[in-house]
């Protein structure tokens, strides 16, 4: 991935090096891994917690003199970015923030490109001062500048396109066309899935943002057949296949960002249904602290990542971000050192110089066979997609005592109930209390808008609610005893949550983009000891807690002290 600083990166180096924050030979060790990853240099140093975005941003405007300026942390008016017409602010990669008088402040990508600088200059009557901003807070300003779907897909299908060899009243839908103003709309609306499905008498298209589908727009029913044509066409699919459910994937591009995009098709009674499953390149890039690790919990982890061997899971069920964790985890292992092997249903994320295979089961390629041949190609570290029978639970726990490092998920709902579930698929529970190195737990909860965000008390009908189904005392001694609060809190009503009251950046929801709540079972001597003796998952949970492991809802609450979610969301992970 190229890197989109306004530095070139030997300038980068120096800069880095005389302020001390690395070394050469940790400069040239980054260096290695980024050209390995195809990523920028300074997103492994992120990674590897040399620096954060803020403090790298800030090196760079002192260097080149130009300030940096944080978008997410700023109130955008309507207003003041209509100074600029969204073409401008494409072409440029530049954001207006602020007028005072007849100056205005825009956020510039690259403030050294004068190009971008004079393309601005050119389309504002008034006097422009040059900031700095990260591209990621470039993408997230610009959405704001966003079309209204509804009307862009209406101005489309009302410019219908005559056949050349047809009668005056026969059409050809410009398809292309409405795919690529869905794909775009669905990529700056940060959309995880998009369905499109047949009704009666219309095509209805859903996006799901932040864990929650909402339809975005209706279509003719006549052009439903012409849609998932197109749709199979770009997934390499059989056009003339409707009877069987097909699967398939292809990629798109959006101002420089490229997102692969997951197909499935599947019959339904008034036609076929399609999910395009989108999967962004960040999401597999992302920090442990950015994938919602706390301090103690992003220490855990970052001590078992360092073993050559055992074994790793994430556990928790379907959405709730396991792919993720996996996926960013595989990343930060991923050096020229080690060979890195994987067996997938499906392969979710192209990894650069890792070996990456594909369950078939026709051909009687399953995960037991397959992590068989990969034990043969001499790996260092392997990533099953999932453990999901006993032979391959058998041959994982296996090779994470035999000196590989394995990687997988699990279906469970708690961290504790991992060790018991391998124990039900005959692994011996000895090789279980050696071989597992952690559990890591995870449910995703909406973080509030930043934009629009504000604190409260909980009222008295709150707590009276709350107390029905929690004994209050008993969490705020808890609480405590983790140093999640303050000693001298008295009650539960004296702790400070946060909400988001609802603005335009977040269409009025308060939320904007998901985070993961997680638990880590760190394999402790006391969870070794219930493991071989058989323990239930509530003992193996409660010898973990006694020794400091922060359940689930915990790390919850946690966050949302923190305003990093609300409440309301983690009462909903609780109530499971």
């Amino acid at each position: 991935m190229a890197s989109h600083l306004p530095i070139s990166q030997k300038e980068l180096k120096d800069i880095l090096i005389k302020a001390k924050v690395i070394k050469a030979s940790g400069w040239k060790d980054a260096e290695s891994n980024a050209h390995r990853r195809r990523r920028g240099v300074e997103e492994v140093l992120i990674e590897r917690g040399f620096f954060n975005i803020r403090y790298l941003f800030e090196l760079i405007g002192d260097s080149i003199k130009i300030p940096f300026v944080n978008l997410r942390k700023r109130k955008l008016e309507p207003e003041i970015l209509a100074e600029l017409d969204e073409k401008t602010v494409r072409l440029a990669k530049a954001i207006p923030f602020d007028v005072e008088g007849k100056n205005m402040k825009v956020a510039f990508v690259n403030p050294k490109d004068k190009a971008n600088i004079s393309l601005v200059k050119k389309a504002t009557k008034n006097k422009v001062e040059v900031f700095m901003t990260s591209y990621k807070n470039y993408l997230y300003a610009s959405r704001l500048y966003q079309k209204d779907i509804q009307e862009e897909l209406n101005k489309i299908l009302n410019n219908k396109i005559l056949k050349v060899d047809g009668k005056p009243t026969e059409v050809e839908v410009p398809v292309i066309k409405i795919i690529d103003a869905i794909l775009e709309s669905a990529m700056f609306e940060q959309t995880s899935d998009i369905h499109i499905e047949a009704l009666p008498d219309a095509v209805v298209v859903r996006f799901r943002v932040d864990g929650d589908l909402h339809d975005r727009v209706e279509l003719p029913a006549s052009i439903h057949d012409a849609l998932v044509a197109r749709i199979k066409i770009l997934s390499n699919l059989r056009i003339d296949e409707h009877r069987v459910p097909q699967d398939g994937r292809f990629s798109f591009k959006v101002e420089d960002e490229e997102e692969s995009v997951r197909v499935s098709v599947i019959p339904a009674f008034y036609g076929e249904k399609v999910v395009m499953r989108l999967m962004t390149d960040d999401a597999q890039n992302l920090t442990l602290e950015e994938l919602g690790f706390t301090e103690k919990n992003a220490e855990i982890m970052t001590r078992q990542l360092k073993k050559p061997f055992g074994m790793i899971l994430v556990v928790g069920p379907t959405g709730s971000g396991k792919t993720t964790t996996l996926y960013s985890i595989l990343n930060i292992l991923n050096t020229e050192e080690v060979n890195i092997c994987t067996i997938e249903d499906p392969i979710e994320y192209g990894v650069h110089r890792v070996n990456q295979t594909q369950t078939n089961q026709k051909a009687g390629y399953t995960f037991a066979a397959g992590l068989r041949a990969l034990l043969r190609q001499d790996p260092d570290i392997i990533m099953i997609g999932e453990i999901r029978d006993n032979e391959t639970a058998q041959i994982s726990v296996r090779a994470g005592l035999t000196g590989h490092l394995v990687l997988s998920t699990l279906h469970t709902n708690n961290a504790s109930g991992a060790p018991p579930r391998l124990l039900d698929m005959d692994v011996e529970p000895f090789l279980v209390a050696s071989t597992l190195n952690a559990v890591v737990a995870q449910r995703l909860v909406r973080k509030i808008c930043l934009n629009c965000i504000e604190s409260f008390h909980l009222s008295k009908d709150q707590l009276k609610s709350l107390s029905k189904e929690f004994d209050l005392e008993i969490m705020l001694q808890r609480f405590k005893d983790l140093k999640v609060i303050e000693d001298d809190i008295k009650s539960f009503g004296e702790l400070t949550f946060y909400k988001g009251k609802g603005c335009t950046r977040c269409n009025n929801s308060g939320y904007d983009k998901r985070v993961a709540v997680m638990e880590v079972l760190d394999n402790i001597p006391e969870v070794q000891e219930c493991i071989v003796r058989n323990a239930s998952s509530s003992e193996i949970s409660k010898a973990a807690m006694g020794k400091g492991m922060v359940s689930i809802f915990e790390d919850g609450i946690q966050k949302a002290l923190l305003g990093v979610t609300t409440i309301e969301e983690v009462l909903s992970i609780k109530r499971e």
